[in-house]
């Protein structure tokens, strides 16, 4: 552009560009934050960048770093991990289809299959994770389609028998979509799973500053839900793919302190007299198929310790009750308020949901100062 034949207010609007040379790069790759690209008739229209909603190079870096990081072939990012769960099913199943479930998943998964699929005539039914038998009996031959699964679970960690789950599924021709939030994108790789679903807003950010989620997986079953995706358009926002980015940079030195923090908080609490029972998933089974056991410790006070858990909550000091997990700090919430309102009476007692149980996300603080933060309130 001539800057001499255009006025100021043109030339404002379409500035000098400067691109730095191809052996000069920035170390740190730059933020793509717009909505739309100009296109170039030396290839399709469909092979480029087109807009936001439908791809993006921020977007697309991230993609292959987890699509890596998981070992699949491809994902897609999402501005939620709800948004990741809702779209992956909408985009493999249709009215008439049924999916299969476990009671321990994260509690709006369920009432998404429970409550919103219902409506557009997409069924679930729900089994306890690891009873076989009642998963057998839940099958409908040539209409289910998914079996949906989460290891460890959300919030008691209970861990799935993958191989197992496999052999089921392929038994019945189901799909096997599994949440793989609390593990984490570096675990679960060749275990069989079709597709896996991620919250970023975890420990993939890990810094408690972004909401986004992922689906990974082979290719043919992505661009069966990339469609849906682009159509529903719950894209996420480029700035927040740079910062996923950035945080997956110091991912496993995260991820490595947070689990030693984790087993030695749950090793102190199962020496508390106070506290009746402590889930954290180092079985036999676990090691098997986990790398790394993870940062959630969960436990049940004793109620004869007078204190409830919404209490005990808000009563320690340096652990904050907050939504969410897998970020730097250590959190706390009492599981039955948070997690478990559209379950049964009988399905809380079962999953050891009550007035007593809580969550602990741990963090990155000296443990010293977490343990001290405990013992001080159970006393």
């Amino acid at each position: 552009m001539d800057e001499k034949e255009n006025g100021l207010s043109t030339f404002l609007n379409h500035p000098p560009r400067f691109t730095p040379a191809s052996n000069n790069q920035p170390i740190i790759a730059p933020i793509y934050q717009t909505a739309k690209f100009v296109m170039h008739d030396t290839a399709p229209y469909g092979e480029q960048f087109l807009y936001t909603r439908v791809s993006n190079p921020t977007l697309t870096e991230l993609e292959m770093t987890l699509a890596k990081m998981q070992g699949v072939d491809e994902g897609i990012v999402f501005g939620s991990g709800m948004a990741a769960i809702t779209h992956t099913i909408l985009g493999l199943v249709k009215t008439g289809d049924h999916i299969l479930y476990f009671r321990e998943i994260y509690r709006p998964t369920r009432v998404f299959f429970s409550q919103t699929c219902s409506r557009f005539g997409i069924e679930s039914t729900m089994s306890p994770m690891g009873d076989f038998d009642q998963l057998e009996k839940n099958v409908r031959p040539g209409k289910s389609k998914i079996l949906y699964f989460e290891s460890p679970s959300n919030p008691n960690l209970m861990v799935a028998e993958i191989k197992k789950l496999r052999d089921f599924a392929d038994k019945h021709k189901l799909l096997l979509v599994m949440d793989n939030t609390l593990a984490g994108p570096h675990q679960h790789k060749a275990t069989g799973v079709d597709l896996f679903i991620h919250s970023l807003t975890k420990f993939a950010n890990g810094h408690g500053d972004v909401v986004a989620g992922a689906v990974l997986g082979r290719t043919e079953l992505i661009k069966k839900i990339k469609p849906m995706a682009i159509t529903l358009g719950a894209t996420l926002d480029p700035h927040a793919a740079f910062l996923i980015q950035r945080g997956l940079r110091t991912y496993l030195l995260r991820y490595e302190k947070q689990t030693q923090n984790a087993q030695a908080l749950a090793t102190y609490l199962r020496s508390e007299k106070k506290v009746k029972k402590v889930y954290y998933p180092d079985s036999e089974l676990a090691r098997s198929q986990m790398k790394d056991l993870g940062a959630i410790v969960s436990v049940e006070l004793d109620p004869a310790f007078g204190m409830t858990a919404q209490k005990f909550s808000h009563k320690v000091k340096l652990i904050q009750i907050a939504a969410s997990l897998g970020s730097t700090e250590t959190l706390i919430n009492p599981t039955e308020i948070f997690f478990a309102d559209d379950l049964s009476k009988k399905d809380r007692e079962e999953m050891g949901l009550n007035q007593y149980s809580l969550r602990i996300s741990v963090g990155l603080e000296d443990i010293e100062d977490i343990i001290r933060d405990f013992q001080n309130t159970l006393i």
